[in-house]
């Protein structure tokens, strides 16, 4: 029953892809989900040089986004660096610049499931890749963390999409990884942060994430696919952290920068 139901599958993928053949999310070409040159084309951030606090590509002595308080607060002593968020620290594979903003909105927005996998690899990468080469600045983000938790989808953004994006991402990377799935948070509101400012996204996100499983004492790598100003990741580290969690490090596909 097993093979003739992966059969079927088969047969399923190859109709759908006569009619409608697979094509690049980022230009369209025809072939794959995510062709070699939009690959190339991505602007991936170095962990040797990026910033801890935020992930911003080029902090890694002062960081400019960080200094300005993205999130409304942080330490400004002479002492430390600011910390204006509540996660330990913060990776991210790219900055949000084409292609990679069109592959995301493929994916959001057009419905194109199958890049979740292709996404969860990139984020497994980045991170295996940050630990071996700087790991005084990102060792232990996954291989010491104890669960992964995702950044959920609004009610009414799973309904319009008929999926929960990041649960979708989060599934696969977290076997990549080697850790536990935690499906932890639970969000409010139905605001789609992508049509707010700065300051909106800062006001929605407060206090918008219910903790809704036990995450007392364990380290968690908080995953999402887009930071802007960090208000979201920001609230829900908060969340966990006020459940109980011992520390949250984040990790994203994409940072808006500049």
């Amino acid at each position: 029953m097993a093979s003739a139901g992966r059969l079927l599958e088969r047969l399923r993928a190859a109709a759908l892809e006569a009619v409608a053949p697979t094509r690049c999310a980022g230009c369209e070409r025809p072939g794959e989900l995510i062709c070699a040159d939009c690959l190339h084309a991505l602007a991936l951030i170095d962990p040797r040089r990026s910033c801890l606090g935020c992930g911003a590509p080029f902090g890694d002595l002062v960081c400019t986004e960080c200094a300005s308080g993205l999130a409304g607060g942080g330490d400004e002593s002479d002492a430390a660096p600011p910390r204006p968020f509540a996660f330990e620290r913060c990776l991210a594979t790219a900055t949000f610049e084409e292609p990679l903003p069109r592959i995301v909105r493929a994916y959001k927005d057009a419905g194109e499931r199958r890049l979740a996998p292709l996404f969860a690899e990139m984020l497994a990468d980045t991170v295996e890749h940050a630990e071996r080469v700087a790991p005084a600045r990102y060792g232990g983000l996954a291989s010491a963390a104890d669960v992964l938790v995702f950044v959920p989808a609004t009610a009414a953004a799973y309904r319009r999409r008929g999926f929960d994006h990041m649960e979708a991402i989060a599934r696969p990377l977290a076997d990549m990884a080697g850790l536990e799935l935690a499906d932890a948070l639970a969000k409010r509101g139905r605001t789609d942060q992508r049509l707010l400012g700065r300051a909106g996204r800062q006001a929605g996100a407060r206090g918008s994430f219910d903790v809704v499983r036990s995450v007392r004492g364990l380290r968690v790598v908080l995953v999402d696919d887009v930071m802007t100003t960090g208000s979201t990741l920001d609230a829900a580290a908060r969340s966990l952290l006020h459940a109980g969690a011992a520390r949250v490090d984040a990790l994203v596909l994409a940072r808006v920068w500049g």
